[in-house]
C-alpha cells in the first residue's frame, strides 16, 4: 500500500522518451547526498516519432510509470520534475550587444548581465519555440574585453553568447497536459540529458574538460564540458533501437524478441567471428536456434554506423582537443557489452561509465531520471530558501534603489 510521506524530503524525475518511460524517486538530505529509493521502467506508446499522436495512451503510460515507482518505493508523490530527450530538442547559439550608457562608462551588473542575456534569447528562438535551458559562454565589453562574469568591471557596452536549447511550445505543452492527465503536477521540464550530467560528471570533469554521451532510444546527445560550463551540444541521429530493429530485420525476428536478445547476448565486438554457441528462438512450431556469431554481426554494423557519427561530432566540436577528462557515457546502450571498450579504442579517450549508484548495477540506463528527481529537490530547495529568507521592506528599497543607480550610473 502506498504511504504518503512529506513532499519535502522525497523527489521524482520523470524521463519522458518516445520508447520508454523512466521514473526516479530520491531522498535528498542535501544535494550532495541523495538516496536513490527507487527506479522503475514503462514502454512508452502515443508517440508516432517525436510527436504524441494518442494523448490518452501516452498518459495511461506515464501513469504506469508513476504508479508503478509509488508502489515500488511506497512514497506517494504529487508532481514531478519532467525530462525530454534529444529527438524533442535543438541546439543553436544566439548573440546579442546592447549599449550600458549614452557616454562615458559605468561598472556592470547583474541587471546588465539580464538584459543583455534576454535580448540574445528573444533574438535566438522562433515564435513556435522556448527555450528549455540557455547557456551562457561568453560576455566581450567594448569589443575587446572578454569574461565568463563581467560584474564589476567597467565598460560603455556589453556583448553576449549564449548556447540555447530549444523546443517547440505546442509539443511541450502536450508533454505537459499528458502527464496533467495522469493526475500529477509538472514542476518544470528539463532536457534529460542535461540532468543526466548532473549526476553522472563530476565538478572536476567539468572543469578541466569532458563530454557526456548520452545514447537515447533514437538519438544520442553530446554535451561539451569546459571551466564548469557547458560549452557545445550536439546529437546523433541514433540509438539504441537501431539495433534492435537490424537485428529484428536481418534475422526475421520479432521487435520484443529481437530486444530481449540484445539485452542478454548481444556483444559490440569488434570481430563477430570470435563469438560462438548458438541462441535458441521459440517459435510457433518449437525452438530454432540462431548463431550468436550472427546476433553480433549484425551489432557490430550497427555500432560501426554509431562510432563514425560519434567521432565526427566528438572530432569536429571546438572542444575537441580541450577533452582532458574523456569522456562519460550513460543510456541503455552503454550497458551493451563492449561498447565502452570500443568507443574508447575508436576517439583514442579515456572513457567510463557514468551514474554509479550503490545498489543499483544499471544506474546508467536511470541516469536521466534521478538527475531530474535531483533538479526537483535543487528547485524546492530554492524557493524554500526564498521563503524563509524574504527580504524586509527596507532591504528591498535599498536593493531597488542599488540596482537603479547602476543602471544609470
Amino acid at each position: 500500500m502506498v504511504k504518503k510521506i512529506s513532499q519535502l524530503q522525497y523527489f521524482c524525475g520523470l524521463d519522458l522518451g518516445t520508447h520508454a518511460i523512466k521514473a526516479s524517486i530520491i531522498r535528498a538530505k542535501d544535494e550532495n547526498n541523495l538516496d536513490v529509493l527507487g527506479v522503475f521502467e514503462a514502454r512508452a506508446t502515443g508517440f508516432k516519432e517525436a510527436s504524441i499522436n494518442d494523448m490518452t495512451e501516452l498518459a495511461e503510460c506515464i501513469q504506469r510509470a508513476t504508479l508503478g515507482i509509488m508502489q515500488k518505493t511506497g512514497i506517494k508523490i504529487q508532481a514531478v520534475q519532467l525530462g525530454v530527450g534529444a529527438s524533442f530538442v535543438a541546439a543553436r547559439r544566439s548573440s546579442a550587444v546592447i549599449p550600458l550608457v549614452d557616454s562615458g562608462s559605468k561598472v556592470i551588473s547583474k541587471f546588465d548581465l539580464r538584459k543583455v542575456e534576454a535580448q540574445a534569447k528573444l533574438l535566438g528562438v522562433n515564435l513556435e519555440e522556448e527555450i528549455v535551458h540557455d547557456f551562457p559562454q561568453w560576455y566581450k565589453i567594448d569589443d575587446i574585453n572578454t569574461s565568463i562574469n563581467p560584474t564589476g568591471l567597467m565598460g560603455r557596452k556589453i556583448e553576449t553568447n549564449l548556447l540555447l536549447l530549444t523546443a517547440n511550445s505546442m509539443r511541450m505543452r502536450n508533454l505537459t497536459k499528458a502527464v496533467h492527465q495522469a493526475g500529477f503536477e509538472v514542476s518544470s521540464v528539463a532536457f534529460s540529458g542535461f540532468a543526466a550530467s548532473d549526476v553522472a560528471v563530476e565538478k572536476e570533469e567539468r572543469d578541466q574538460g569532458c563530454a557526456l554521451v548520452d545514447i537515447g532510444a533514437h538519438a544520442t546527445s553530446v554535451i561539451f564540458f569546459k571551466d564548469g560550463l557547458v560549452g557545445d551540444v550536439q546529437f546523433i541521429p541514433w540509438g539504441g533501437n537501431y539495433v534492435t530493429q537490424s537485428i529484428a530485420e536481418r534475422l526475421s525476428l520479432t521487435i520484443d524478441l529481437a530486444e530481449e536478445i540484445k539485452k542478454t547476448h548481444a556483444q559490440a565486438s569488434v570481430n563477430p567471428g570470435e563469438v560462438s554457441g548458438e541462441i535458441l528462438v521459440k517459435r510457433d512450431k518449437g525452438y530454432i536456434p540462431i548463431r550468436r556469431e550472427d546476433v553480433c554481426g549484425v551489432v557490430n554494423w550497427e555500432i560501426e554506423n554509431f562510432l563514425a557519427h560519434l567521432e565526427a561530432v566528438v572530432k569536429g566540436s571546438y572542444l575537441y582537443h580541450q577533452l582532458n577528462k574523456g569522456i562519460v557515457v550513460v543510456g541503455g546502450a552503454s550497458l551493451l557489452t563492449g561498447v565502452i571498450e570500443r568507443i574508447e579504442e575508436r576517439l583514442k579517450a579515456s572513457v567510463r561509465m557514468g551514474a554509479f549508484t550503490q545498489g543499483l548495477s544499471n544506474s546508467a540506463l536511470y541516469a536521466a531520471s534521478i538527475g531530474l528527481a535531483r533538479m526537483h529537490y535543487l528547485k524546492k530547495k530554492e524557493q524554500r530558501l526564498g521563503i524563509q529568507t524574504p527580504l524586509n521592506f527596507k532591504d528591498r528599497i535599498v536593493h531597488s534603489i542599488r540596482e537603479l543607480c547602476q543602471e544609470y550610473f
